[in-house]
């Protein structure tokens, strides 16, 4: 009965799913050069160059590999994620029954008592009981393809979850490494800040004892005392904000704060990738989460099509029934007690006040609405990793200008001190000097962070390379394929 059912459901109701074409650029529009000026700062973008699975071991880092393996390991996200694809595959398989038939069996003891009206003997109290034992069998021929249109959107279904546990599992790397970097940034800052509040109180006692054999005024004094307080005030800032880059951390890696276990990140312990490969454009509509779950949704919207439409259209079903009906239940079997029932049946739905109607127009609707989604994540995503480069080109810019800038405060600031030692310049002169150079030492440490960040923006931005992967979740090989072909 089966096989029939491949025959007769062999074509569907609706119309059969396309994936979608739209033209792709050549490229992803840049145009910049990301050739740095000094070359231990190297970075080059290797076009058609495939991502690795695991790109964030690109940064050379131990401790953040570390990390990473622990969040993917003890992440109740994830978790939640890898759940829910098992329960959306379950779902899909669970839909397959509709293309069987369905046997259920029956056993019972009745007792009965009827009426005059109803045996037509006057004055009668007779009684009976009887015991049934049965099987019944039920059969929805599904000639419209109603059933396998269902299938096929809950498979759809499923492939949006997928998309949604790479995107889980993209979304909860690209925080960790960024998290990261972030708290070696702030950790690198406080260090220099509390390095420059030391060197201020060097040099306030230097102006106090200079102040008491006449070679400094107390201006000299109360400004130097005014710049110790401003630089330390900073300290707390840095040190508030790393402790909560550390909370954030241990939270991502499915960890309390406390945790002694989480490695601390060293800002030159993480090396600028040499080499960003940045595949095809053409690849990017295979390979990014969110690109894969809107094709998916509009393949499940394309389905629901079809399960509208052929809810309108004649249902045809077969049931049956073969058993034993007995007086006592020794007298099962014994001849003449034997039952059996064979039905066909065929229904119309006629009038729905619309419903049917509706439902069809309503799939039909968001069909069209979900093209038009798929093309808009098509285009934020392009826009994403064009805007991407040119992030990496303007913070590669601002870098080199920052570590021309940085070598030159630090000249400028060993030269002022040496001059005013020598009583060549006044007070006032050091302090600006030394504050210049402390505003570029920060800005080149930021600088240092953000090209880090946006190398891993750009793996990202790609599909992180789950592709390439070897612990994607495999789901069991039970599901018949959709063009009724019986595999061997």
């Amino acid at each position: 009965m089966s096989m029939m059912s491949f025959g007769l459901a062999g074509c569907a109701v609706g119309p059969d799913y396309q994936p979608p074409t739209r033209p792709i650029p050549d490229s992803f529009g840049l145009r910049q050069d990301i050739s740095p000026a000094h070359a231990e700062n190297a970075q080059i973008l290797s076009v058609g160059e495939d991502l690795p699975g695991q790109w964030w071991e690109c940064f050379h880092s131990s401790a953040l590999n570390a990390l990473v393996s622990r969040g993917l390991s003890h992440s109740p996200t994830l978790a939640a994620a890898r759940s829910t694809l098992r329960a959306a595959q379950e779902n899909v398989l669970g839909q397959y029954a509709g293309l069987l038939p369905s046997i259920d069996g029956h056993a019972g003891w009745t007792r009965e008592k009827f009426p005059y009206a109803e045996s037509g003997i006057p004055n009668t109290n007779a009684s009976w009981g009887y015991y049934d034992l049965h099987v019944a069998v039920s059969y929805d021929i599904d000639v419209w393809g109603g059933i396998r249109r269902g299938i096929e959107r809950e498979a759809a279904l499923r492939d949006a979850v997928a998309a949604q546990l790479q995107a889980a599992y993209l979304v909860l790397t690209a925080n960790i490494v960024s998290t990261a970097i972030n708290a070696a940034m702030l950790s690198r800052e406080m260090e220099e800040q509390q390095r420059l509040v030391t060197f201020e109180e060097e040099y306030l006692r230097t102006v106090e004892a200079q102040y008491q054999v006449g070679a400094a005024s107390a201006t000299d004094v109360a400004l130097q005392r005014t710049q110790v307080a401003e630089q330390y005030a900073l300290v707390p800032n840095f040190r508030a904000r790393f402790f909560n880059a550390r909370h954030a951390l241990a939270d991502l890696v499915g960890s309390f704060a406390t945790d002694p276990r989480i490695p601390a990140i060293d800002l030159d312990q993480l090396t600028l990738p040499a080499e960003l490969p940045l595949g095809v454009p053409s690849t990017l509509l295979e390979h990014r989460p969110d690109i894969r779950q809107a094709t998916a949704d509009l393949h499940a919207a394309t389905a629901a099509v079809g399960v509208a439409e052929a809810a309108r259209l004649p249902t045809f079903m077969l049931s049956g029934a073969w058993g034993d009906v007995a007086a006592h239940a020794a007298e099962f079997a014994v001849p003449g007690n034997g039952m059996a029932v064979l039905a066909a049946q065929i229904v119309q739905p006629i009038f729905q006040g619309g419903r049917l109607l509706h439902n069809q127009r309503q799939a039909e609707a968001a069909l069209s609405a979900s093209a038009e989604h798929w093309r808009a994540v098509v285009y934020s995503s392009f826009h994403n990793v064009t805007d991407i480069l040119t992030q990496i080109a303007g913070d590669k810019d601002a870098f080199d200008a920052d570590v021309v800038a940085e070598r030159a405060a630090s000249q400028a600031l060993s030269l002022a001190q040496k001059q005013y030692r020598l009583g060549g310049i006044s007070y006032i002169t050091v302090l600006t000097t030394e504050t210049a150079y402390q505003r570029t030492l920060i800005t080149l440490i930021e600088a240092r962070a953000a090209r880090l960040s946006d190398s891993a923006a750009l793996f990202v931005s790609l599909g992180g390379g789950w592709w390439n992967r070897h612990d994607n979740p495999v789901l069991p090989d039970r599901i018949v394929p959709l063009d009724g072909s019986v595999p061997q």
